[in-house]
């Protein structure tokens, strides 16, 4: 699978490129997905349609995917906290809520890279377009 990193900074036009080369190739029939670190949903103004933390068909060879941090954060502490109750039980230690967690610095980062990953192991798409955080 091709991998294509668009960056630059805020204002320059870098979402509506990643939107406008993933469409593109997609129009071309190559099986592509545009994955956004952004959070509000700009690439979804874009492409004239939505886009959200779960992979979304916008066009028949066209995914979009804008992974939500703090949502994935949540649910792999959670899902963490089921699998060491054990250990959490014998050290009587108090599970937290979904409520109750944030997540931590670098979370979107993070969930960006995953995202990446994921996607890079999937063998689903032919081209990735991946729109970038804004560059200081």
């Amino acid at each position: 699978m091709r991998t294509v990193l668009i960056t630059g900074p805020g204002g320059s036009g870098r979402t509506t490129i990643a939107a406008a080369t993933a469409l593109q190739a997609a129009r071309q029939g190559t099986k592509t997905l545009l994955l956004s670190a952004d959070r509000t949903d700009t690439p979804g103004a874009a492409l004239g349609r939505p886009t959200g933390p779960t992979p979304a068909v916008a066009e028949p060879t066209l995914t979009t995917w804008r992974p939500d941090a703090g949502e994935d954060f949540r649910e792999d502490l959670l899902a963490f906290q089921e699998r060491a109750a054990t250990a959490l039980d014998l050290l009587g230690a108090t599970r937290l809520d979904a409520e109750e967690l944030t997540p931590l610095p670098g979370a979107e980062e993070l969930a960006l890279l995953r995202a990446l990953r994921d996607a890079a192991t999937a063998d689903t798409y032919d081209l990735l377009i991946v729109d970038l955080p804004h560059t200081p």
